[in-house]
């Protein structure tokens, strides 16, 4: 193998621009001298600026309140995985790039840790090398070519187990890395590779490594592999760290949950979770972007969507259903005054339980993404059946209790931590929902159309453009109230 010098700081063939968040990441990292590099991932830029594949940064530990201050003001986010799915010395960070209408994920490493947290982890210390030698590529900074080769081959010969032997003797993964190998293989010298194992991880001798990366051609049998990693595994024993019984059963449950065809969405929490009410009248677009604004951020993070004017209807509220459809049937209009008053209580204890319910996801770190959310300026469209003028106008002791207990309810939810309030005129809304009464979808957009959301601290954006122009806008705001 022949050192080859490349320019650090131009892109591969074929490689996409970077995205505005990302390259401002590069220069900010860069304009602050934070000593770093992305030590796994940078030959594949295709993933990463895509937004498809985590930016892997390995971080020197002193430099990790530089690193926040940074992180922050580009508007990341830092998160908790879920149990079980985090390393040490690692923390993720979520960042919005308005470009890609995506999130992007930076997975800081303070240590070099190769493994899953549901096995066996491999630290050795090899950072001070590794972060001495790196330099810019690109976007990111970098390490030596020598030192990367070494990472990946240790990190890919460790990957290969007793399982991946008798059900996967070709993996994917393999076949992918064989590109990066080869042409890392071109780019490094032989002997500032072992200048590295000899120096730095003197338990990996040559002969081992020589071996470990034969046993990664794609030709090769899958018991050398497993052999090879095998020997590695002990030689790396000093720096193994055994994994969590939590992490251990969680994987379990994930793998026997595949098996039946059931998949957990466990995504990462924020350090404080928030309540998103889109408000809005019919036609505005509120359930499109609901739907829009879940499958965004679910893949990531905890994500829950409810719709607080369709609450899920508990037994009573069934009961008493069924008793006004009754009532009704008989003819009975004085029963039915009383019972059609009680369905709107059992309604309001339905969406108090709902709210409840979105409010607990948020105190654990969950994002809601809530539609009809009650508040005193939306009670017209989502609140007392006095404020909507339903109801019986019956008016005696008995209604009086039933109003008061209804109102209770809604008395008893907080406003949101953010609203937005997607605003239409009046005759589009008729256009865009003509199965309705066009009287009925007109009187309630105009209701949207005349409130003084800013009175209120809701966020009004115009919901009569196309729906990626909208989306944009929501998103941005949302993320900047996370």
């Amino acid at each position: 193998m022949t050192l080859v010098q490349r320019p650090h700081d131009q892109p591969r063939p074929n490689t996409p621009a970077a995205p505005g968040l990302v390259r401002r990441l590069g220069d900010a990292l860069a304009a602050r001298n934070v000593p770093y590099c992305q030590w796994k991932g940078g030959r594949r830029p295709e993933r990463w600026l895509t937004g498809a594949g985590d930016i892997d940064l390995l971080v020197d530990r002193t430099a990790q309140p530089l690193l926040a201050q940074v992180l922050g003001t580009l508007g990341f986010k830092r998160v908790e995985p879920s149990a079980g799915r985090t390393l040490p010395g690692t923390e993720s960070y979520f960042g919005y790039d308005p470009d890609l209408m995506r999130l992007v994920n930076v997975h800081v490493h303070y240590r070099v840790v190769f493994g899953r947290p549901w096995t066996t982890t491999y630290a050795p210390p090899v950072e001070a090398a590794i972060l001495a030698s790196a330099s810019r590529r690109f976007v990111f900074q970098a390490p030596a070519p020598e030192h990367e080769l070494v990472l990946l081959v240790l990190r890919l010969a460790l990957q290969c187990t007793a399982r991946d032997t008798l059900l996967r003797p070709h993996p994917p993964w393999l076949l992918t890395a064989q590109t990066t190998l080869e042409q890392l293989e071109r780019e490094v010298s032989r002997s500032e590779v072992i200048q590295f194992l000899t120096a730095q991880l003197p338990s990996v001798d040559v002969a081992l490594f020589d071996r470990c990366r034969r046993a990664l051609e794609p030709d090769r049998p899958a018991w050398a592999r497993y052999v090879a990693g095998r020997a590695l595994r002990a030689r790396l024993a000093p720096f193994a760290r055994r994994p969590k019984t939590v992490a251990v059963l969680m994987a379990l449950a994930d793998r026997l949950g595949s098996l039946v065809g059931y998949h957990r969405r466990l995504g990462a929490r924020l350090p404080r979770g928030s309540v998103v009410a889109l408000l809005g009248g019919d036609g505005a677009g509120k359930s499109t972007c609901a739907h829009a604004l879940t499958a965004w951020l679910a893949p990531d993070l905890a994500t829950m969507h409810a719709h607080l004017g369709r609450p899920p209807r508990s037994a009573a509220t069934y009961a008493v259903g069924a008793a006004l459809k009754a009532s009704r049937g008989v003819g009975w209009a004085g029963v039915t005054a009383y019972v059609d008053l009680l369905r709107h209580v059992c309604t309001a204890r339905d969406r108090y339980r709902l709210y409840r319910k979105t409010h607990r996801f948020a105190a654990a770190g969950g994002i809601v993404i809530a539609e009809r959310y009650p508040i005193p300026a939306n009670y017209f469209l989502a609140g007392p059946s006095a404020a909507q003028g339903l109801g019986t106008p019956v008016d005696n002791r008995v209604t009086r209790l039933l109003r008061r207990r209804e109102a209770l309810y809604y008395e008893r939810m907080s406003p949101p931590d953010a609203a937005i309030v997607l605003q239409l005129d009046p005759e589009t809304a008729v256009r865009r929902k003509p199965e309705e009464p066009s009287e009925y979808v007109r009187g309630r957009a105009q209701v949207v159309w005349q409130t003084d959301w800013a009175h209120v601290g809701a966020h009004v954006i115009d919901a009569g453009r196309v729906l990626p122009e909208v989306l944009r806008d929501v998103k941005s705001h949302i993320w900047g109230r996370l």
